[in-house]
Formats: C-alpha cells, structure tokens, sequence
C-alpha cells in the first residue's frame, strides 16, 4: 500500500492506494505531527511507499520523517519544487523557494489539461498560470478568508461577529457586513485576475479550483471552474509514480 500526505500550513491531508483501492482524509494539524499522522500511520496499514509534499519547514519535515520511520520503519521520500519537471517550467529564480503544494498542482493541471489557472483557497489564497507550453507564468498569494477575517476582528477589538452565511450582497448586521464584504473582496480579487490571465492564455484554459474555502468562495464566481478538491494529492501521486 501507499501513502501520499499533503501537508500544507494548516492542514494534513492524505490518501492511502492499494490498488485501485483508495482511502483518504484529512484534517487541521496545529503542527501536532504526531497527532496529525494517526490516523494514517495507524497499524494494520501495510505501506511500502510513503510520499509526502511539505510546505511546514525542513524542522516539521525532520519530525514528519521521524515519525514516519518510527510507525513503519521506513523513511519517507520528499517531493519539492524543481526547475523544471514533467514538462513544466518554473519562473522562480529559486525554484525550490515555490511551496510545493502550488507546485505539484501546476504539474498535474499542465499533464491534464495544459494550459490552465490555479485558484487555491486556502489559508493563503493563491492564484498561479501555466501556458500551454509548460511555462509558469507566476502567481499571486494574498490571505485567505479566515486570515482576512481573524486579523480584522484581532485588529478591532470592539468589532464582535456573529456567525452569517457569506453572500455577495449588502450586510443588515455588523457579522453579514464583514463576511459578505470579504467575500466580495475575494471574489473580485481572483475575477479580475482570471480576466487578466483569460488575455494571456487560450481561450480554452481551464480555471481549477481547490483548498479549504473552495466550497465557500467558488459558489460566488461568475466563471467557468473546475473544483479539484484532491488535487495536491493528485500531483503528489502523479510524480511518485515515475520514481517507482
């Protein structure tokens, strides 16, 4: 069996596949390694391979990997950003300084689909192009929803927030102002950037959507999307199969 884990700066996800046979979960990991891999770590599961996409720091990766031999005796293989792989190149003049995890998902956008736009809605949101000749056009990286809002409600203290369902329309209340006001800031912010790119890149690109908040803000957009909710894990796997 193998095991591919995604972790990413607030949660952990993963997938074991044996076979045609596939589980896999997830959750916030509160850099509590131990905790965070039990469940996939948890005995009875017979892995020969463990691949693993980190963006938590070489510190987090040295106790992943520890914990990792520890369960199973074996030590895990870390995949990061290159240069060049798969046919996609990147643009940073320090390749291995892109998160992998924005990484992998231009790899398995580029092999899927060609030339395509990668939103990322996570606690970070991100949003990076490909061309349909492989090359890594850049990106962009602005917070996401929950960080836009625990740094509005930290940074004004008599501003208290009930639970509200975002929606693009005008608040009646101080916790529909500020959720549908972010949401209108995201959703414009990432619009316009699609615009932006839809200029640059063929007419049939693909927009993917992907990470946490994906449900919450891609029922907003007035655009064609697809939602790759796995898609880390799909790229992570995608790369682990030529090594093997």
């Amino acid at each position: 069996m193998k095991l591919f884990v995604d972790v990413g700066n607030t949660a952990l996800k993963w997938r074991h596949r044996d076979g045609d046979r596939v589980i896999q979960g997830g959750r916030a990991h509160g850099r509590d390694w131990r905790t965070a891999l039990d469940e996939p770590l948890a005995p009875g599961a017979d892995l020969d391979t463990i691949w693993i996409a980190s963006v938590a720091g070489p510190e987090a990766d040295e106790r992943i990997a520890a914990l990792v031999r520890e369960h199973t005796g074996r030590s895990p293989c870390f995949y990061y950003s290159r240069e060049r792989d798969f046919g996609v190149r990147s643009c940073y003049p320090e390749p291995r300084r892109l998160g992998v995890d924005r990484w992998v998902a231009l790899v398995e956008c580029w092999q899927r689909f060609g030339a395509g736009i990668i939103i990322d809605c996570g606690s970070a949101l991100t949003i990076d192009a490909v061309d349909g000749e492989g090359e890594f056009l850049g990106g962009y990286i602005v917070p996401g929803l929950g960080m836009l809002r625990n740094a509005l409600l930290r940074d004004t203290a008599d501003v208290h927030v009930e639970r509200a369902r975002p929606r693009l329309g005008l608040g009646r209340s101080t916790g529909e102002c500020v959720h549908n006001g972010l949401l209108r800031m995201s959703v414009a912010f990432v619009t316009d950037v699609v615009v932006e790119l839809r200029e640059r890149l063929p007419d049939t690109c693909k927009v993917l959507v992907t990470g946490g908040d994906a449900d919450e803000l891609s029922a907003a957009f007035s655009f064609e999307f697809l939602h790759l909710p796995d898609l880390v894990l799909d790229g992570l796997e995608r790369v682990a199969a030529r090594q093997e």
